[in-house]
């Protein structure tokens, strides 16, 4: 009988054993990926865009703003609706369309256009229609 408990002792020990060091090999591969969301360009205060940093081309008629970021470095992706697409003077010059190292859903997978455009703070942001979308790389 001793050696019966002996031995479920020592599977249950390896058994826990196990499951926590599963736990940390996941987490070290998990990336670390915040979100947030906005109703209007109002909300986008310096202190709500403390943890990403304010993209300071989204114009005053943005609404439903939507951003994911890395809270280990600064990749993020954003997206807004907005009829002015962004803050005149702003986002002008042409870019390469961003490979997002940030991934959620809502990023567009089709109706990509060819180019998009260089916008402050590393951003570099396209628009479908009225919808704009922006990605910023890991530094």
């Amino acid at each position: 009988m001793h050696r019966f408990r002996l031995v479920a002792a020592v599977i249950s020990a390896s058994v826990v054993t196990i499951g926590l060091s599963g736990c940390s090999v996941v987490s070290a591969f998990a990336p670390h990926v915040d979100a947030a969301i906005f109703d209007t360009a109002k909300e986008l205060t310096p202190g709500a865009t403390k943890a990403f940093g304010s993209p300071t081309f989204i114009p005053a008629d943005a609404t439903i703003i939507r951003v994911d970021y890395d809270t280990q470095n600064t990749a993020a992706i954003l997206t807004y609706t907005s009829k002015t697409h962004f803050v005149k003077g702003t986002c002008e010059k042409p870019a390469d369309i961003p490979k997002p190292a940030v991934q959620d859903s809502w990023w567009p997978t089709a109706g990509v256009p060819a180019k998009a455009v260089s916008c402050p703070g590393g951003w570099s942001a396209f628009t479908i229609g009225n919808q704009v979308y922006a990605a910023r790389p890991a530094a």
